[in-house]
Parts: structure tokens; C-alpha cells; sequence
């Protein structure tokens, strides 16, 4: 006979505060590492200065956290994203981690709904068989019983 098959609790449902909370880890992944930065890299001194100028103007501004190469032939720098996108950014991240969110939501749910469907499949057959099983009791002991009534005791004379 197989195991039992048994569920506890109920199928997961869309918590805002746990989505909340993934989101706010990812954001401080963001925050502190490399995702919030752009690298600018050039071969030439000049035209990796001029680039960096540029991004300079646009928003972009030098991190310490990072070291600034200045090998030749392979200049290169992490530059922190202007406000405006990294706050596109996070948008971008809170809707892909909700839509992950949900997704696990749904793998987790339809998980459940089948061990709720094996369940419950399980739990009737054993029923069904149950029933078999004690119509097979009454058949036989109805049969013995006739065959009892049938044959009666057996006389031994003395």
C-alpha cells in the first residue's frame, strides 16, 4: 500500500508585505553594488576623459567604492547613475520581482492543487476499496453461514 497522502494549511496567497519586503532586499542589493553604477571605459586617456566629462554633466558622478583603472590601452571607472535612473531602475526591479513573486505564487498553488487532487483521489479509492472489501466480508460470512445452515453440526453417535 502506498503512503498516505496528506496536506496541511492552505495554498499560498498574495501577501503585499512579504512583496514589500523582497523588493526592499533587492532595492538595498541595488544600492550597494555595482548595479547602481555605469562603467566608462576607453583605450585612449583623452577619449576616456572626455566621456567621463560627459557622464560627468549628465548626472553621473565617481564612486570611491571602486578602483579607477588607468592601465594603458584600458582606462575604466564606475560611475554612480543619475537619481532619475536609478529610480527607473528600482521601478524595473520592483515590477520583475513582483512578477517572480507571482509566479512562485502560482508554481506554489498549483503544487498544492495537485497534492489536494492526489489527496483527495487517494482518499476515495481507499473508500471505494473499503467498500469492496467489506461486501467481500458480508458475501463470505452470508456463505458460510448458509453453508453452516446447510450442513448443520456433525452427529457423532456414542
Amino acid at each position: 500500500m502506498t503512503d498516505k497522502i496528506t496536506i496541511k494549511g492552505t495554498a499560498p496567497k498574495f501577501d503585499e508585505q512579504a512583496l514589500r519586503q523582497l523588493q526592499k532586499g533587492y532595492h538595498n542589493v541595488y544600492n550597494n553594488t555595482d548595479q547602481r553604477c555605469t562603467v566608462v571605459r576607453d583605450k585612449l586617456a583623452y577619449s576616456f576623459l572626455a566621456k567621463v566629462v560627459e557622464m560627468s554633466t549628465g548626472g553621473y558622478v565617481l564612486t570611491p567604492n571602486y578602483p579607477i583603472s588607468t592601465s594603458p590601452a584600458d582606462y575604466s571607472v564606475f560611475m554612480i547613475k543619475p537619481e532619475h535612473i536609478q529610480a527607473q531602475d528600482l521601478i524595473a526591479i520592483d515590477a520583475k520581482v513582483k512578477q517572480e513573486y507571482i509566479a512562485k505564487l502560482e508554481v506554489e498553488r498549483q503544487e498544492y492543487r495537485d497534492r489536494l487532487t492526489a489527496q483527495l483521489v487517494q482518499a476515495a479509492a481507499l473508500k471505494e476499496q473499503k467498500k469492496i472489501e467489506d461486501a467481500h466480508k458480508k458475501r463470505t460470512t452470508d456463505i458460510e453461514k448458509e453453508v453452516n445452515e446447510l450442513f448443520g453440526e456433525l452427529i457423532v453417535p456414542e
